[in-house]
């Protein structure tokens, strides 16, 4: 991936977020928990192009493809790119670390996960269903199927339950390309769902 196309962090609430990191090194403690090391454009043109950053892996962090379907550490290759939700970074360890939340790894080629960020408008229980976007207008919101596959986590990457999501917190949907749909009311399938 040429260096101009690499993603910067950005942070929403308390959590850090980058999307078209490179994948630089993936070390394993066993096939779901260990760390990789992620290249990503530094926004300050004053500094280096590009930046090092080793995200932390354990069994609490969700890792998907490119089509949804969540996969192992040990999937992910040297050259692979991700989008990750993650902790703030400590600088004081060299190098600069933080606990991955999410992670979406693919191929160069491969389309991106979609991140959808906005504040909840309502919640059905009984329907599973999630509805983020204006509350007072049904034409500007997008209908979240949650299905037993989707993942939903608090600030901290805790796994919360449907029923502790409610209107007016801000939300990070992640949804795949295919399974979006534009046609009013907006609908699709949540993969993962990040309080922010």
């Amino acid at each position: 991936m040429p260096i101009s196309n690499l993603g910067t962090i950005m942070q929403i609430g308390r959590i850090l977020q980058v999307h078209n990191a490179v994948v630089d090194e993936v070390f394993l403690s066993n096939s779901t928990t260990g760390y990789l090391y992620i290249i990503y454009a530094n926004p300050d043109p004053n500094e280096t192009i590009s930046e090092s950053l080793r995200l932390n892996v354990d069994i609490n962090t969700v890792i998907l493809n490119s089509f949804g379907n969540h996969m192992f550490l040990s999937d992910i290759e040297k050259g692979m790119v991700v989008d990750s939700l993650f902790s703030q970074i400590d600088e004081t360890l060299i190098p600069p670390q933080s606990e991955a939340y999410l992670i979406v790894a693919r191929k160069y080629n491969q389309p991106p996960l979609n991140f959808i960020i906005d504040r909840i408008a309502r919640v059905d229980i009984d329907k599973s269903l999630l509805y983020i976007g204006d509350p007072n207008n049904t034409d500007n919101q997008i209908k979240f199927n949650i299905s037993n596959l989707t993942t939903i986590r608090d600030k901290d990457s805790n796994p919360v339950p449907l029923h502790s999501l409610h209107p007016g917190l801000l939300v990070d949907v992640i949804v795949a390309y295919a399974n979006f749909q534009t046609e009013i009311p907006r609908e699709a399938e949540a993969l993962h769902v990040q309080i922010l």
